[in-house]
């Protein structure tokens, strides 16, 4: 009798213990699922932020490309956006290029004319975030400035 109730305790233990193991390697299992999926959502949410950013930069490329293809008297004033999805960025025409610095990387776009920038910027146009430009096809030439 008394070998029968050790051998009770025992399964009773055993039992107990392999549920602790289990739920253990449950706990393990899940968060290493949701490590994954942090290390996803964060990967998706850069990409998001760089794909506005280089949708702005296409943008901007697009109307000055358009300016360059129409008649004289071609204007248009654009609103730049004073941050892209919360976060800083830089976007400079230099001669020919456009670019836009965003979480410390360069993106760069060439335009298909030469932009005529006004005298003072020294043919570096650089634009602040939530600046206006004025594009304007004058003598058939591009002309950018910010207003």
């Amino acid at each position: 009798m008394v070998i029968q109730l050790l051998a009770r305790k025992m399964k009773k233990s055993q039992v107990s213990i392999e549920f602790v193991f289990f739920v253990g390697v449950a706990f393990v299992l899940l968060a290493i699922y949701l490590v994954i999926s942090y290390n996803y959502l964060d990967l998706t949410l850069k990409r998001k932020d760089i794909l506005s950013s280089i949708d702005l930069l296409e943008l901007l490329r697009n109307e000055i490309n358009l300016a360059s293809r129409v008649e004289n008297g071609y204007v248009r004033i654009i609103n730049i956006p004073s941050k892209i999805n919360s976060q800083e960025y830089n976007l400079t025409i230099i001669n020919r290029e456009i670019n836009i610095n965003f979480r410390g990387i360069d993106y760069a776009r060439l335009l298909a004319t030469n932009a005529s920038l006004d005298k003072k910027y020294n043919n570096e146009l650089y634009i602040k975030p939530g600046d206006k430009i004025f594009i304007a096809k004058v003598n058939d030439a591009v002309c950018i400035d910010k207003t």
